[in-house]
């Protein structure tokens, strides 16, 4: 009897250390199942549209019409349309091209296209261009449970900044995607052959609703060639093409974020808040070019300096290394109390 316990305790460490590698595997395996089934950029020809809204403070809403018409990795076309607004994006043969009448850049539909990528981890393959493909590959992931809509979500967390996704374990449904202040929520799913798809895409800010649409996806659609010619005044640069990008390319990791330095002015008047910054990075992973896209004007050139400075492992898609835009968001956060400190202290009123 005496050698009951050690032995019980060494059973025990048997069972459960292949259980916790199980499951750090089982992540891997549920966030590749679940990119794969909402990849439809691999099933030939493919028609998305997405009947887009975007609440006014009025309690109104302004609609807008987002298309891709994809015939392959290499020929996509994808178009923003409403009253006075127009956007489109080709890319035909290694050329993309891109024609806005806008005079600044749509934060929003750059968000909702995010949202999109962000259901196949953002596959090269895909019709993206504001967002590069998620590094996940080789991530260490932090697990958790979550209920969203009564499912039992499971949530992955990796990265810097961190990327949480939850997903339906039952069927590889990507439920919620969070990173920063932004949240994306999906719902609906619909499956053809081995895709699941979203008719729901919801994109929140620090819980407040910008832009949500109704998507459907359609395949086997035949579309003229010229529907990929480029827009007239639009601007064209060269854009790696392959056969198979989705099995050829190295996604961007960042090595170097910078935090950003409080300007002394901003924090004499409290001014906090965050600033929407755009960075063009280049084939070597530097910042090339920071611009801003919201934010309060006193914090912008803090917010910019900071982004200036981060420093990324390269992007290579079909074995060349390629440039690539992004969102970035900058927090100019107050201080928190310290134990025993109120937030009247903070403020330096008695």
């Amino acid at each position: 009897m005496k050698f009951r316990k050690p032995l019980l305790a060494a059973l025990m460490v048997a069972v459960l250390t292949p259980a916790a590698a199980f499951a750090k595997e089982d992540a891997h395996e549920l966030l590749t199942k679940s990119f794969q089934q909402a990849d439809v950029w691999t099933q030939g020809p493919v028609k998305l549209v997405a009947n887009v809204s975007l609440p006014k403070p009025d309690g109104g809403e302004v609609n807008v019409d987002y298309t891709i018409s994809w015939a392959g990795p290499d020929k996509w076309r994808a178009e923003w349309s409403a009253q006075g607004l127009q956007q489109v994006t080709v890319l035909n043969n290694g050329k993309l091209s891109f024609f806005t009448n806008q005079t600044a850049p749509l934060v929003w539909a750059m968000l909702f296209e995010s949202a999109l990528a962000t259901l196949d981890g953002g596959n090269p393959a895909g019709p993206y261009i504001s967002m590069p493909p998620l590094d996940w590959q080789k991530a260490k992931f932090d697990t958790s449970k979550k209920k969203i809509g009564g499912a039992d979500a499971r949530c992955l967390a990796w990265g810097q900044p961190t990327e949480t996704l939850c997903i339906d374990p039952a069927n590889a449904h990507l439920l919620t995607a969070d990173s920063g202040f932004t949240t994306y929520e999906y719902a609906d799913y619909t499956t053809a052959g081995n895709n699941a798809y979203p008719q729901s895409v919801k994109v929140s800010f620090s819980k407040q609703v910008l832009v949500q649409g109704k998507v459907t996806v359609t395949h086997g659609d035949k579309f003229a060639d010229t529907l990929f010619t480029a827009p007239d005044k639009s601007t064209t640069r060269d854009y790696a093409s392959c056969a198979d990008p989705s099995a050829n390319y190295t996604a961007p990791h960042l090595n170097k974020p910078v935090e950003p330095k409080m300007p002394e002015q901003a924090k004499k008047d409290k001014k906090y808040g965050l600033v929407w910054v755009q960075p063009l990075v280049g084939k070597d992973g530097s910042v090339q070019k920071s611009t801003v896209l919201g934010g309060d004007p006193a914090l912008s050139s803090a917010a910019t300096d900071a982004v200036q400075q981060y420093k990324y492992t390269p992007y290579t898609r079909c074995g060349q290394a390629v440039e690539f835009q992004q969102l970035v968001i900058v927090p100019f956060l107050p201080p928190r109390p310290q134990p025993g400190q109120s937030p009247a202290d903070l403020a330096g009123k008695p």
